[in-house]
């Protein structure tokens, strides 16, 4: 039975890819196809003797506004408008294909004119950010379903904030039932430190164990010089600090996830102000 199952599962699983894969063909077939008519028609204007640029910037600002929609479509999640997987396979296409329209449009990767400069800066930031985002969505979720349980982020400073106390109050236990003030002290040059605040922030975003290795090593090097009083108070330290660790983890992939957002976002949003005020301009006295 468990073996039917499991063939079930990986036979849907198969299924699902298959479909995901047809449904990204089928939009970049749709995607090149018209990119291509939007390259043709800009050409044929430009062979009688008029300007393609309006039939590329047109077609660039429209590319825009759909690209704006997959943010709409975020917010108003109970409306039946398809998946957010195609919206998304949607924004991928549209994205990767307005920079060679974009180049068409231009004439080159970097226009003259400042207010032209100012466009092409905000469209490659967005292009950038758009990239580095899909990248970071592809792989960093994968990362967080390692890490043990599941943290909402905006917890994260409060569970840091609990896991200080709790490891405060162990620190001053162990002192008074030992009678010394070695694991005190400790904690004051070294692991207070750690516990401020999250950690380790570019090694467990880069995959890196060193918050772990680092907490080892000075419990290790501590261990030597304290009682079993002490170490009993220790083990539980350093099984709160790896739970720390952890937290720390979860606060570094979740912050890239969300802070990207903060750059592709807002010059998306400037990007179509001046795309609008461009063409504003361009129609103005093109008359």
């Amino acid at each position: 039975m468990a073996i039917l199952r499991a063939s079930v599962l990986r036979n849907r699983l198969v299924l699902r890819i298959g479909r995901e894969w047809a449904q990204l063909a089928l939009f970049w077939a749709i995607g090149i196809a018209g990119w291509l008519l939007v390259a043709l028609a800009a050409w044929r204007a430009e062979r009688s003797l008029r300007e393609g640029a309006l039939v590329t910037g047109y077609a660039l600002l429209a590319m825009m506004l759909a690209l704006a929609m997959f943010n709409l479509k975020k917010r108003l999640v109970a409306l039946p408008l398809s998946t957010a997987r195609a919206w998304m396979m949607a924004h991928l296409v549209i994205g990767t294909l307005g920079f060679p329209l974009y180049l068409q449009h231009a004439g080159g990767l970097w226009p003259g004119g400042h207010y032209e400069r100012a466009l092409a800066l905000c469209f490659y930031t967005v292009m950038l950010s758009g990239i580095a985002g899909y990248v970071l969505q592809r792989l960093l979720p994968r990362r967080l379903t390692h890490l043990e349980g599941e943290v909402i982020y905006e917890r994260i400073p409060s569970e840091v904030f609990t896991l200080r106390e709790r490891v405060e109050a162990l620190v001053l236990k162990g002192v008074q039932d030992a009678g010394a003030d070695t694991l005190g002290r400790y904690y004051l040059e070294s692991l207070h430190w750690f516990f401020r605040r999250p950690r380790f922030f570019l090694s467990h975003l880069f995959g890196s164990a060193r918050g772990a290795r680092w907490i080892r090593g000075h419990v290790g090097a501590l261990r030597r010089y304290l009682n079993e009083t002490e170490r009993a108070a220790l083990d539980q330290i350093e099984s709160l600090a790896l739970r720390k660790n952890q937290l720390d983890a979860h606060y570094a992939l979740q912050s890239v996830l969300k802070l990207w957002l903060f750059v592709h976002i807002p010059s998306a949003v400037l990007l179509i102000v001046l795309a609008f005020w461009h063409l504003l301009v361009v129609n103005i006295y093109s008359r």
